[in-house]
């Protein structure tokens, strides 16, 4: 079901000499407890199962959550008894990571009976993003839940649809000054947190780091940046931060330029799912390789090459997220919000992450 980090590779027209160091087998096979995961039982109420690692658990109803969501000033949508129900999502890009939002999204879907599309864009462009959003606004949907590229872009089109009578959600990424009713997805600034005391325990709490993310524009990627911040505390400086756009050809480019720029760089911190795998990659190469294990490297999610990275000791760390948990219950909430289950006030659901290492790689679950 999950997407290979291959279908990025046609995508490379040049880097001949990194062609034989491939990021790994065909598919991203997703682990089992992902799949069981997805399975969940499809009351809202039922929280995930807590994993034995250090994770931050997941809240899954209003009354569990920590933040609350901003009220929208539109009703909150509802649909009539004995309505055929479409829900869509509509993630930042095409990207490993989001399939598995998809998987989860669209098994809830089959369970709930009712109807479900995926509209991703083939690249993390904003003003694709919102053009996807507005025609599935004009086909009257009866709810749309989003993974902003960037947080601004989506606020006239999120208001148009609440406007419209149509449910307007986010997942994984938020537009907290719009008129959504509620986000499902990680506390991003506390994952951060998380990843950036992670990193400084490696470092002994000392040293130079250099920050790769995803797009500049991305809300949760820069919330998880402040909240690393916070965590490697005072006598760790960041010396350098590039952007991979989550483009696998972007992020050799910029993993090479850093390492080349900063040759004594002491960890490096990937705030999104495509840093670490083409960080890893790059590293191997002959020019990089004598500093694998000297660099620190603590990633973000479970990619097939992340994990693969992890067991042969170029990474020594991940965040994993539960993207199949955002899908399900993106789904589940959505459903029970436009059948009225499901009343206001709503509070944004945290569904948290696990710090996985070495020692945990074949244990964690999501």
């Amino acid at each position: 079901m999950a997407r290979s980090i291959d279908f990025w590779q046609k995508r490379l027209t040049r880097r001949q000499a990194l062609s034989s160091l491939a990021l790994g087998s065909a598919s991203l096979a997703i682990l089992s407890a992902c799949r069981q995961e997805a399975a969940a039982p499809t009351a809202p109420a039922q929280a995930p199962a807590v994993s034995p690692t250090p994770t931050r658990a997941a809240a899954a109803t209003p009354a569990a959550a920590t933040t609350p969501a901003e009220t929208a000033e539109s009703p909150v949508p509802t649909v009539a008894p004995g309505t055929k129900i479409t829900i869509a999502l509509v993630p930042k890009l095409v990207h490993p990571f989001f399939e598995d939002v998809r998987q989860g999204a669209a098994q809830k879907a089959e369970e709930l009976g009712v109807d479900f599309q995926w509209v991703a864009p083939q690249t993390a462009d904003p003003a694709i993003q919102v053009q996807m959003i507005e025609d599935l606004i004009a086909k009257q949907v009866h709810a749309i839940s989003i993974s902003p590229n960037e947080p601004k872009s989506v606020e006239p089109v999120i208001a148009e649809g609440m406007s419209r009578g149509i449910l307007m959600m986010t997942f994984d990424a938020d537009s907290p000054e719009s008129e959504r009713v509620m986000y499902i997805g990680t506390d991003n600034k506390a994952a951060g947190k998380t990843q950036g005391e992670t990193l400084a325990e490696l470092l002994g709490g000392t040293g130079k780091i250099g920050i790769i993310t995803g797009g500049l524009g991305a809300l949760n990627l820069n919330q998880r940046i402040e909240g690393l911040k916070e965590g490697i505390g005072p006598n760790i400086e960041v010396v350098d931060t590039q952007a991979t756009d989550d483009d696998l050809q972007k992020g050799l480019s910029v993993s090479e330029a850093m390492l080349r720029a900063h040759p004594d760089l002491n960890g490096i911190a990937c705030v999104s799912a495509t840093g670490g795998p083409t960080l890893a990659q790059v590293l191997k190469s002959p020019e990089f390789q004598d500093r694998i294990g000297k660099l620190k490297i603590v990633a973000f999610d479970d990619l097939e090459e992340t994990k693969r990275a992890i067991e042969e000791g170029i990474i020594q760390a991940t965040m994993v997220q539960r993207p199949v948990q955002m899908g399900v219950l993106t789904v589940q909430w959505a459903h029970d919000i436009l059948t009225g289950k499901a009343k206001p006030p709503f509070e944004n659901i945290d569904t948290g992450v696990t710090v996985v290492t070495k020692d945990n790689l074949n244990s964690y679950t999501k």
